[in-house]
């Protein structure tokens, strides 16, 4: 009787303390934004490029995934949602991952005033990435100018 009950409260006390061990051994990565990039202007769109490098410190190699972000531009809420695509952090390197955004001008009609004028369009992004066993926030604002193209 001992015997069962050691083999199903085991895996379940491995399970609970793996988890929480897995993060005392493991280091966080650190995610810092590294770029905005105009990728492509047209007439109805704006298209960006956010870059993010992600410095993995440890052993072993992460995938970054369900990079959840929000773009403000002008103080005001332009894009929100959740990048699936899976990419590979190999140990002790930086990688960077790359964000593709589309905004259509009508929703930034403001910014883009002023972005042509040469002026800049004022933007905060902000969000967090799934990196292995962790949730790493990640925060910038800066100046999107006409003449980053």
């Amino acid at each position: 009787m001992r015997l069962k009950t050691l083999f199903f409260i085991l895996p379940m006390v491995i399970t609970f303390f793996g988890c929480s061990s897995l993060k005392k051994i493991v280091e966080p990565p650190k995610v810092e934004l590294q770029d905005v990039r105009i990728t492509n202007l047209s007439f109805l769109n704006l298209d960006l490029d956010v870059v993010l490098e992600v410095e993995n410190p440890n052993n072993i190699d992460f995938d970054v995934k369900n990079l959840k972000y929000t773009l403000d531009i002008n103080s005001k809420t332009i894009t929100t949602g959740t990048y699936t695509k899976k990419v590979l952090v190999k140990s002790k390197t930086k990688t960077l991952v790359s964000l593709p955004l589309k905004l259509a001008y009508k929703d930034i009609l403001d910014s883009a005033v002023l972005f042509i004028k040469k002026e800049g369009m004022p933007y905060k992004i902000q969000g967090s990435a799934e990196i292995g066993p962790f949730t790493i926030p990640f925060n910038d604002t800066g100046t999107l100018k006409s003449s980053d193209l």
